[in-house]
């Protein structure tokens, strides 16, 4: 170390600092643009892990067009929501203040339990009077009065969804009554495997529902992606098999196969 060189240059941007974990694990919905049509602004994923791609890019005037560039791209996991309320929200100088809020008349377990600590020791009468009103005159009344008043008052409608979560472990999706596996092979790499790589993602497990690939937060207009290849191979140390029988025919028979067809016999 005699000749050690004490000027080195910064390493990472300035802008990003501190550079701390979030305090909020969800996101804030951002503002609403009334100008377009009702559409849903946000929804909610869950981060299964990462991998990297490869992809032809498709932008004139650089230096890196109709080449193939590896980039790294996160899983995020978006199992379906249901909707089981709505919001409405005024205007206020101190910014926006809610108005009315009604919930729906079918409201399953999976959503109650989240209103609670401890779902076992409960009554489980969570909604069980606001239900009732979906039932009588009365009660119906007064809630067209409410949608009503909404509809006039509110500048903001917000919906309460809440996601289904205990369908992520019921195995993969079934679309024309075939099963999905290949949801990872591409024009170029038509091998049948899945997003999930061998072993799973490390501390999230298996893939199973609808997910997105997110590479980056992109100012440039939106370009078009022409995937090449996508990386499944074991994220525990140091991977190079795509899938199970690949490693099959490269490391033959193993002793835990043997072991596990003799216990199967």
């Amino acid at each position: 170390m005699s000749h050690r060189k004490f000027s080195v240059p910064r390493h990472g941007s300035l802008g990003f600092l501190p550079r701390k974990c979030s305090s909020q694990h969800r996101g804030k919905v951002p503002k609403d643009d009334p100008s377009k049509p009702v559409h849903l602004t946000a929804f909610l994923g869950y981060k299964a892990g990462l991998t990297h791609i490869v992809q032809e890019v498709d932008r004139p005037g650089s230096e890196v067009n109709k080449k193939e560039v590896v980039e790294a791209v996160t899983i995020v996991e978006t199992p379906p929501m249901v909707v089981m309320g709505i919001v409405g929200y005024v205007e206020t100088p101190r910014g926006l203040r809610t108005f009315k809020m009604m919930f729906a008349e079918h409201i399953s377990d999976k959503c109650k339990r989240r209103f609670y600590k401890n779902w076992h020791k409960s009554k489980k009468k969570a909604f069980t009077k606001y239900c009732k009103k979906w039932q009588d005159d009365a009660g119906k009344r007064q809630l067209d009065k409410d949608f009503s008043s909404m509809k006039k008052y509110c500048q903001v409608i917000r919906v309460l969804a809440h996601t289904q979560i205990y369908k992520i472990g019921q195995g993969y999706l079934i679309k024309d009554r075939k099963l999905i596996k290949n949801n990872a092979s591409t024009d170029y790499d038509l091998s049948d495997k899945s997003i999930n790589p061998l072993g799973g993602f490390v501390h999230y497990g298996e893939v199973t529902n609808d997910f997105i690939m997110l590479v980056q937060t992109k100012r440039r207009a939106l370009e078009k992606i022409d995937l090449k290849f996508i990386d499944t191979t074991s994220k525990f140390g140091h991977g190079c098999f795509q899938t199970v029988e690949e490693k099959a025919a490269f490391m033959g028979p193993l002793k835990k196969d043997r072991i596990a067809k003799e216990e199967g016999a």
